[in-house]
């Protein structure tokens, strides 16, 4: 047995258009009826993280370069001896050097009292020694010249780095030997400079 349903009316285009935008409408309607029953939050997609700016990228950007440039500093050996690095024919500077060799690529940090790691050589009171003085007499620094670097030398170079636009980190590096000021010491004359300059 055939079931015969009544036959439709013809609707045009526009008419079609019409009903699809009211039905849409009464969707949107039923559907934000139902988000106001539910308890906050349910149902709601997940908000994803909003855009960042450019002020936030460049300030991600300078954070990951101080971190990669900390992790550096801190890979380096520590300074476990001074030498007098020349600077002209008349006059030096003493600095923080390697134990051994004449390269002051080198760092000294926080907790150095005196030695770092397993390897106890070279001695490492006379660098922070040396660095300690450097900064009493270039920077006004009122340091114990002790030998230690604890917190106060650490605080005394973090301002030397500001002072000098480099990364704050505490860390007496390679960076921070070039940027900051010495005093000159001439072997010749067995005699400090009366000011210090920023040589290297």
């Amino acid at each position: 047995m055939a079931i015969s349903f009544p036959s439709l009316p013809k609707l045009s285009g526009r008419t079609v258009a019409v009903l699809a935008a009211v039905g849409a409408l009464a969707v949107g309607v039923v559907a934000a009826g139902a988000a106001k029953d539910q308890p906050a939050g349910a149902g709601a997609p997940a908000a994803g993280p909003a855009p960042q700016t450019a002020a936030d990228q460049a300030t991600s950007a300078a954070r990951t370069s101080a971190a990669a440039e900390a992790k550096a500093a801190a890979a380096l050996p520590q300074c476990r001896a001074a030498r007098l690095v020349p600077v002209n024919r008349s006059w030096g500077i003493p600095m923080p050097s390697i134990y051994g060799s004449t390269s002051t690529t080198c760092n000294l940090m926080y907790g150095d009292d005196p030695h770092r790691g397993s390897t106890v050589y070279g001695d490492p009171d006379t660098a922070i020694r040396v660095l300690q003085r450097n900064l009493n007499f270039c920077y006004g620094s009122k340091l114990a010249v002790d030998g230690i670097y604890g917190s106060n030398t650490r605080a005394v170079v973090k301002l030397v780095q500001r002072k000098h636009k480099l990364v704050a980190d505490g860390i007496y590096g390679p960076k921070t030997r070039s940027a900051m000021n010495w005093r000159l010491y001439s072997s010749a004359t067995q005699s400090w400079s009366k000011g210090c300059s920023s040589p290297l």
